[in-house]
């Protein structure tokens, strides 16, 4: 992918996402959200407003709360629905449910062969990465190996 067809896509997925994760203003005021991580207490975040993910653990019955096995969803679908999906697709699934948490919607077949493509084209690791820094420098910490592998890509 070319970076000017790079740049227009991740463009025009911003605006996608800005567009489908808009809390209405008024909501801060009525559940008393302050904009930003906190509240001014150091409690709240924002994500509560987003319907973004949902858990569902208990059901009401008359006034009584009753627990259930706990439900998560993703943007109104069920977690369940997207697992079976990909499974009996036999498909992975990480990108769609990457779109999904990201735009609002599932992606068409077009809308993720291009997400995909725009991910692809960040996977490559520079050149002589893997020798230099995983093969010559071998560590008996996994964890420790991959935290400097990452720092280092960010430098």
């Amino acid at each position: 992918m070319d970076d000017q067809t790079r740049y227009q896509l991740i463009h025009e997925l911003a605006e996608d996402s800005a567009a489908h994760n808009r809390i209405d203003p008024k909501l801060y005021e009525r559940y008393s959200v302050k904009r930003g991580l906190r509240n001014d207490d150091g409690t709240g975040v924002l994500v509560g407003l987003t319907e973004v993910g949902e858990v569902f653990s208990y059901v009401m019955d008359d006034a009584d709360r009753i627990p259930v096995e706990g439900r998560l969803y993703y943007r109104g679908i069920a977690i369940s629905d997207l697992v079976n999906g990909f499974y009996h697709q036999k498909r992975f699934g990480f990108e769609e449910t990457t779109y999904l948490l990201l735009f609002g919607e599932l992606p068409t077949e077009r809308q993720l062969a291009q997400f995909n493509e725009l991910l692809g084209s960040y996977r490559d690791l520079p050149e002589g990465f893997t020798e230099d820094m995983i093969l010559k420098a071998p560590s008996r910490d996994i964890m420790n190996k991959l935290a400097r592998t990452v720092l280092a890509l960010y430098t």
